[in-house]
């Protein structure tokens, strides 16, 4: 096998990693049923990439400042609660591409917008967990992502330079935070479309990660 140029790979974890995106849209369907309120996948676009607390806040806008939105987030949580125990899908081609690179001992991470409790729900079910390198979530940052801080954070973690660094992410969020520290970043887009211009500035779009293995090419 050829070595690969990237001193690290570094992925994003909703709608990257898992097939997580939709399993969420669906939480946020059923649960403003359940209170009444409208709700759309075009709402839910935009809180793609955005931290959870902020999509909270800016549901509460949306639905009113006399909105219960504490129930109403104990209920979505709830329905997410729900629907991991059965385990989060993973996305096409993702595993035989983390084993190819763990084969490899190249060194492999996770930054995540989510909490640290929201990361461990997503990989119960797997076996990825103790083969990461680095694991950065939105408890471990003061500026989330776009802010480049939790990719940087990362980087410092596994003592390598950030333009030596290959990120896959899934979201427009993800990808400026990326750039933004200077990684290379790799789209792989999932449920919402990607700025153009930030694709424009990303090095390889891909369809999924079976398209993925050019990494260990010379």
């Amino acid at each position: 096998m050829s070595a690969t140029k990237y001193d690290a790979i570094l992925f994003d974890k909703d709608g990257t990693i898992f097939d997580s995106e939709r399993m969420a849209f669906n939480a946020w369907m059923d649960t403003a049923k359940t209170f009444g309120v409208a709700f759309s996948l075009d709402i839910y676009k935009t809180f793609i990439g955005v931290p959870t607390p902020e999509c909270f806040n800016r549901a509460q806008r949306l639905f009113g400042e006399a909105f219960p939105m504490n129930s109403f987030i104990a209920e979505y949580r709830h329905c997410m609660s729900v629907s991991k125990q059965q385990g989060v899908p993973i996305k096409k081609g993702f595993i035989d591409f983390f084993e190819t690179l763990k084969a490899a001992n190249i060194p492999v991470g996770v930054v995540t917008s989510s909490s640290y409790a929201a990361a461990m729900d997503s990989f119960q079910h797997t076996e990825l967990l103790p083969d990461l390198d680095v694991l950065v979530t939105l408890d471990d940052v003061v500026n989330p992502k776009p802010a480049p801080d939790c990719y940087l954070l990362a980087c410092q973690k596994l003592s390598v330079l950030p333009e030596r660094v290959l990120v896959f992410e899934d979201s427009s969020v993800g990808i400026k935070a990326s750039l933004a520290a200077g990684c290379q970043t790799v789209a792989i887009p999932d449920l919402a479309d990607i700025e153009p211009e930030l694709l424009t500035c990303c090095h390889y779009t891909l369809g999924s990660f079976d398209e993925a293995h050019f990494v260990f090419k010379s």
